[in-house]
């Protein structure tokens, strides 16, 4: 970076400094969000066009490109690990973002508590994360600019309980088997702090993002809908609430959810049938709308959670595209004997089902080496966090992204039952699958990064917004 005496100019000439406001910000739109995160610092000029980009809504700005957050590598130095803070006994810690259209890494630092103790439940295009820290308490973090919100305790769900001692500090808790009522079906479970948040979270869907509220500088405006066990079942919690509020749905265990393109919710159960939800508001007293029936792909997949897991993306108001991902045994490719006692499963293909809502409802199998008709180019993010449709132009990563993201593609990070059991033996399932052609492989630039095991890794969208 050039020093401020030759940015300001040599002998009374124009310097970067001086240059227009309006070509300041059209220069900012195009950056890439490290660098826009250090723009404001090169002077008073740039300082000032990036307050006004941010507060500009008006100006469109081309989609974010995914970042992928890399597991944490153990042999790293302590710095990277956890950096005592200046301001007292708070520990900050460095994540790593692997930016798929660069190719390339970032580091960024993180609030308290440290990534090392933080697990990914959920993510949104809107730049934010649900994570669980070592106490399985959630907090809502936008990774990039170090934003953060505690959501309700987790102890406030009706079939979680908290042993707590003198200090207040959770030592235990008591997981229920029921339906959001008061009979157990099995005897309560006792587990560790950090155990709970494998057990409990399935995923974290964001259906409004925080905002900052003037004049308190505080968050509102948020609401995150939880698919949680036992049972999966539906919890949701808005800013203000000191509790996480049940959703009656006898009957129904729901695997995956996306906001609507209308503010709307979609929610899919295990059979694969869909219900909408009016307005966000999951726990009104009118029930959902049923809009897609149930929807199987072929052989035995379905009947073996492990084998098929099913994502739902909506790819336009109304338009609807379920996703379902097949697996193999891993060890199924071992020559050697005794193979591993435990089944671990890998990618091998996907099966597609496009619904409109408006044309009666119906799932019809989209052929794979078609789905450019569907997709129209644009990539699919799926995984533990995120069921998203995303831009990618024409291909061949248009839109300003580079070459190394392509349309017609589906990213995959880990879900299977390891990513919570055995996450830190078990090598993540993360790869690339080109529905054109059928091949499967690991992010350019992932592969070493993917030796590492903990946190799981997990998709996010960079935003400066909040």
């Amino acid at each position: 970076m050039p020093s401020m005496s030759k940015l300001a100019g040599a002998g009374g000439r124009p310097g970067w400094a001086d240059l227009p406001r309006d070509l300041l910000e059209s220069v900012l739109g195009r950056l890439p969000v490290p660098d826009r995160l250090r723009f404001p610092a090169v002077c008073t000029a740039w300082q000032s066009a990036a307050v006004v980009d941010a507060a500009s809504a008006a100006r469109a700005r081309p989609a974010p490109s995914p970042w992928l957050v890399l597991p944490f590598n153990p042999t790293a130095s302590r710095r990277a690990r956890s950096v005592d803070a200046d301001d007292g006994d708070a520990k900050f810690s460095e994540a790593r973002f692997l930016s798929l259209a660069e190719g390339r890494a970032y580091a960024i630092r993180q609030p308290a508590p440290a990534v090392p103790d933080r697990l990914c439940v959920g993510s949104s295009d809107d730049g934010w994360l649900v994570t669980a820290d070592a106490a399985s308490e959630l907090h809502l973090l936008n990774p990039v600019t170090g934003a953060q919100v505690r959501l309700p305790s987790v102890a406030t769900l009706p079939f979680v309980d908290a042993a707590r001692d003198s200090d207040g500090r959770v030592v235990s808790y008591s997981l229920r088997c029921s339906c959001f009522g008061d009979e157990a079906l099995v005897p309560p479970e006792t587990l560790a702090p950090d155990r709970l948040r494998y057990e409990v979270y399935e995923k974290a869907v964001v259906l409004s993002p925080p905002r900052r509220l003037a004049p308190s500088g505080g968050w509102g405006g948020y609401a995150v809908l939880l698919i949680c066990q036992p049972l999966f079942r539906l919890a949701v919690a808005r800013a203000g609430d000191a509790a996480w509020a049940p959703v009656d749905t006898p009957a129904r265990c729901w695997v995956d959810a996306v906001r609507g393109g209308r503010r709307g919710v979609y929610t899919m159960d295990t059979a694969g049938r869909v219900d909408a939800w009016d307005d966000m508001d999951v726990t009104a007293p009118t029930a959902p709308r049923a809009v897609a029936p149930r929807c199987c792909c072929s052989g035995r997949a379905c009947a073996m959670s492990a084998a098929c897991r099913k994502y739902l993306v909506e790819l336009a108001p109304g338009h609807l595209l379920q996703v379902h991902r097949l697996r193999g045994a891993a060890h199924a490719r071992y020559k050697w004997e005794p193979r591993p006692e435990h089944v671990e499963y890998t990618t091998t293909g996907v099966e597609l089902f496009e619904c409109r809502t408006s044309g009666g409802g119906q799932w019809a199998r989209v052929d794979v080496k078609d789905a450019g008709r569907v997709l129209t180019g644009r990539a699919l993010f799926l995984g533990k966090s995120a069921s998203v449709c995303v831009p990618v132009g024409d291909g061949g990563g248009g839109g300003g992204w580079g070459h190394e993201l392509r349309g017609n593609c589906v990213y995959f990070t880990d879900d299977g039952p390891w990513s919570h059991e055995r996450c830190h033996e078990v090598a993540p399932d993360v790869g690339v699958l080109d529905l054109a052609d059928g091949s499967y492989r690991a992010p350019r630039g992932a592969t070493r990064d993917l030796l590492w095991k903990w946190p799981p890794p997990v998709w996010v969208f960079p935003s400066l917004d909040s």
